[in-house]
């Protein structure tokens, strides 16, 4: 088993270290550390741990921060070479004991081990989806964003879908019964390959940078004709929980908390809905009506953002999400906004 991480910046005691540590506890594990630009001192804990690890910790440095895609993209494919079963985690996902086992169990219950072509990922609490999931709803209502027109979770043109079954499926394994439903689009954090899945390879599209690479990734294992399954009974825990530091204050109005960006983190909009935009185009195609649709909805999009940023004098906000939205949509990809940890390089 080889497990991959992405770290970047100063996150060695926010998550980093324990992720390591809870993978190597396992002897079948090995791990991959891409340093995405990560500083000195995280630098040297990775080089003092592998030492220590003899032989089971492989760290591989960028000088610089190049993004989540490029430094995933650069972990599987080290991890690809050594013809293993593959473990995706986020630097801040301490591994369950047991889990590396679970997961084995559900992907062998799911016929990856007479060659299906299926992925696993673990359940996660930070994301909303997860959890109405689990408790019942459908793929196709947790994911109605998904249709052609869409733009991220607007969609004035969506019709009410009720389902009238749960589809969680039962899974009978060795280690006894797991709850797994289909899923979409999966996390970086948490996917489990299995052999047969990782043997085809897949990388994730490089010039994503970051944001949406994952679903794009996702995407790919799909057409790959892999079925990507969430087990509700393995799950991660964060040690950092992004939705309580992204929550807006309760008030009269709630200004949208993307307008909410310090400009220092622009970066992070500009990515997420550039990306956004490049997908939601992808998606919608060469269909007229689909392109209609989507037409509309980033003008609802768009302009709901622009009252509000009027209203709370955020303009300069708003402005980055326009242009990115438009380079999206126009398909204009590639390292196109400065990092942290990037010396605000830009690439061609």
């Amino acid at each position: 088993m080889t497990v991959v991480t992405v770290t970047y910046g100063d996150r060695w005691d926010s998550g980093l270290s324990s992720t390591i540590t809870s993978v190597l506890a396992d002897e079948r594990a090995d791990v991959i550390v891409v340093s995405n630009g990560a500083s000195v001192g995280v630098q040297e804990r990775l080089r003092e741990c592998a030492d220590r690890a003899e032989g089971r910790l492989e760290v591989i440095l960028f000088a610089s921060n190049r993004g989540s895609a490029p430094a995933f993209s650069a972990a599987l494919a080290a991890a690809y070479r050594r013809d293993t079963p593959v473990l995706i985690l986020d630097d801040d996902n301490p591994l369950p004991a047991g889990a590396l086992h679970g997961l084995q169990a559900v992907a062998a219950g799911l016929g990856a081990g007479d060659g299906e072509r299926v992925a696993v990922a673990c359940f996660r609490a930070v994301n909303p989806v997860h959890t109405r999931l689990r408790s019942g709803v459908s793929p196709r209502v947790a994911f109605a964003e998904l249709r052609p027109g869409a733009f991220l979770s607007t969609d004035v043109f969506r019709r009410r879908v009720v389902a009238r079954t749960s589809s969680i499926t039962d899974v009978r394994t060795e280690l006894g019964v797991f709850r797994v439903v289909d899923l979409p689009n999966a996390m970086w954090g948490g996917l489990y390959l299995p052999r047969p899945t990782a043997a085809l390879c897949v990388l994730p599209p490089e010039d994503f940078v970051l944001y949406a690479d994952d679903n794009a990734f996702s995407a790919r294992l799909r057409a790959a004709g892999v079925d990507i399954w969430l087990c509700l009974d393995i799950e991660i825990r964060d040690t950092t929980d992004w939705r309580a530091t992204a929550e807006p204050p309760r008030s009269r109005f709630r200004l949208p908390r993307i307008l909410r960006t310090a400009d220092a983190d622009l970066w992070r909009v500009r990515y997420q809905y550039r990306n956004a935009a490049f997908l939601s185009a992808q998606q919608a195609g060469s269909s007229p009506a689909a392109r209609v649709r989507l037409a509309v909805n980033v003008g609802v999009r768009l302009g709901l953002l622009f009252v509000a940023a009027v209203i709370a004098r955020r303009l300069p906000v708003f402005l980055a999400i326009l242009h990115a939205s438009v380079d999206g949509l126009r398909g204009r990809l590639g390292h196109s906004y400065p990092l942290p940890g990037d010396g605000g390089r830009i690439g061609t």
